[in-house]
């Protein structure tokens, strides 16, 4: 089952199920939803008189979703400081310490890197400033694994037999 937000529509539903005195779990089975998602619901957003008001939830929800940083979008002004930095040979990792250190942005550096990449994918030439441009990453399934063996050597199965010693031990 796909996950869905609540809508404005099943909170009205919601309280007026609630006014005649059905529980959570009678809410989700007459709306269709998890008894989970109910629950959520009311113990998010009930006021401090434990009431449940749809249109007070539905402020509620849109202030968490205002706050949330899962979504926050990155303006164009916010890249060209980004990329101010970048053009200037700072790494990814320098530029997001320099703009949390000064107060400026709270940016992660794969942000950054992202970013980069996503504008050499555009033609652009960010990717040029970068350190190790060549390389953006690397991917180890598939591919015959060489490390921890020295290059050239022959296994010891494959040994001329003049090297064998027969018994005995030569100092």
């Amino acid at each position: 089952m796909k996950y869905r937000q609540i809508t404005s529509d099943e909170r009205y539903a919601i309280a007026a199920l609630r006014r005649r005195g059905l529980s959570a779990r009678a809410i989700a089975a007459e709306l269709g939803r998890a008894h989970t998602t109910i629950s959520r619901e009311l113990r998010r957003n009930l006021s401090s008189q434990g009431r449940y008001t749809p249109f007070k939830a539905n402020q509620k929800c849109r202030g968490r979703r205002t706050r949330s940083r899962r979504n926050a979008r990155i303006t164009s002004e916010t890249w060209a400081v980004v990329e101010r930095y970048l053009r200037r040979d700072l790494s990814p990792e320098q530029v997001a310490g320099f703009l949390r250190v000064g107060g400026i942005l709270r940016i992660s550096h794969e942000s950054i890197y992202l970013h980069v990449w996503r504008d050499k994918a555009a033609g652009g030439d960010l990717w040029k400033h970068m350190r190790q441009a060549s390389k953006k990453r690397r991917k180890r399934y598939g591919a015959y694994d060489s490390r921890g063996k020295a290059a050239g050597k022959r296994h010891i199965s494959e040994r001329p037999p003049e090297v064998e010693i027969s018994g005995a031990v030569q100092t």
